[in-house]
């Protein structure tokens, strides 16, 4: 795109994502009657700025999003100082910037699902594994079965069949399948094709199996033979992770339709799906943090060479939708307890709650923040260090 490398494409949308961001501080202390000392669009030098009703609105050189600076966010000597408000006005304000980051992509999605595009309406869910010890394996599938119904529903995509066996976890459901014997030089023809019926209990804790070379606790560990039946990109030291039933799925013949929604079905849709990204994405965290595996996350370079990747490959209509997943993203980790993002200063502020209104000392704050802050920069190298050496390596983060 003019001749520029793809990947920069992300200067623009982390600059708008931080703009956005920060126009829910600076909206929400407006409202509250906090004084805003400045809100810049990008950050220092400053090129020019214009003062209007005691607040500078400024521009600046470094164009990666903004800034809100507000009097007194340390100091509540001021009756108009962020300090002085009260603990429900400065935890709103704090969370203000996350609520624009899940705004945002509720806007995106619902103008995408209005505007026509292609849908996925049907196609068969075939089973690709089989995880061993699992429902699926006692039942008796196979891979390259075809999941035809649960409890005599017909399926159509890959996800009616998540949401089905989620609903019945811990029951037992029966699942309809159509199994074909393969005939080598034979095309698929009905007559090779049988219909069975099979009772499984679909799990509501799945283990979660280190897969080792030599198995000594079945209940924590699979082989690596068993485990690559299941899933071929499996290696030594790898978790296998499953799903209630057990089983790896796909789709084939596949059916699209163009449609377009009325904004009464967009809108709904659009939240329900930031509602599932949010689950995703924090049960990836959670899973992260108990089995001591990275959860996908990336830093500066690689969600550079994501955004990169996905303009070469999909397009321009990439972007929109890399911008509402990134916004997301935003979201979830400035509202983390960690200091210094908003989710740590939000800690102090409940805190405060919870001890009658007695405030943490500000240079306690402070110290805390300016630790916070170095750690956070320090993971940030970190997890670019590698990310640069992936690169370099000519290795992929996204769509290999």
């Amino acid at each position: 795109m003019f001749g520029l490398p793809s990947w920069l494409i992300i200067v623009p949308v982390l600059g708008a994502l931080v703009f956005i961001h920060e126009l829910g501080h600076f909206a929400s202390a407006k409202w509250f009657g906090i004084k805003v000392e400045e809100f810049g669009f990008g950050f220092p030098p400053r090129v020019f700025g214009v003062k209007f009703k005691g607040t500078i609105y400024s521009l600046n050189w470094i164009p990666l999003g903004g800034f809100v600076r507000m009097l007194g966010e340390e100091d509540p000597s001021d009756p108009r100082s962020f300090a002085r408000q009260s603990a429900l006005k400065r935890a709103v304000v704090l969370m203000a910037g996350s609520i624009m980051n899940l705004i945002l992509p509720v806007i995106i999605f619902t103008i995408v699902l209005m505007l026509p595009h292609e849908t996925l309406i049907g196609g068969d869910v075939v089973v690709t594994g089989v995880a061993p010890n699992s429902p699926a394996k006692a039942a008796g599938l196979r891979s390259g079965d075809t999941i035809l119904s649960v409890n005599g529903n017909p399926l159509n995509t890959t996800t009616d069949l998540v949401e089905s066996v989620s609903i019945e976890s811990g029951n037992s459901i029966e699942i309809g399948i159509m199994r074909s014997d393969t005939v080598s030089g034979l095309s698929l023809t009905p007559d090779l094709m049988t219909f069975e019926t099979v009772h499984l209990v679909p799990r509501v804790s799945p283990p979660k199996l280190l897969v080792v070379e030599v198995v000594t606790d079945p209940s924590k560990e699979v082989d690596l033979y068993e485990a690559r039946t299941y899933n071929s990109s499996l290696n030594l030291g790898d978790t296998m992770t499953q799903g209630a039933i057990g089983v790896m799925i796909g789709m084939t013949n596949m059916k699209f339709a163009t449609t377009s929604d009325p904004i009464w079905s967009a809108l709904p849709n659009s939240v329900n799906t930031i509602w599932n990204v949010l689950v995703i994405t924090f049960t990836s965290l959670r899973q992260g943090v108990e089995t001591g595996t990275n959860p996908g996350i990336l830093g500066p370079v690689g969600i550079a060479q994501v955004a990169g990747e996905g303009v070469n490959k999909l397009g321009l209509s990439w972007v929109f939708q890399f911008t509402a997943f990134l916004s997301i993203s935003l979201a979830i980790v400035n509202i983390l307890p960690l200091p210094p993002l908003d989710g740590g200063r939000l800690v102090f502020v409940i805190l405060e709650m919870v001890r009658g209104g007695k405030r943490v000392s500000p240079k306690m704050e402070g110290m805390v923040h300016l630790v916070g802050f170095i750690a956070v920069v320090g993971l940030i190298v970190f997890v670019s260090f590698f990310e640069i050496q992936q690169v370099l390596e000519g290795e992929k983060l996204f769509l290999r």
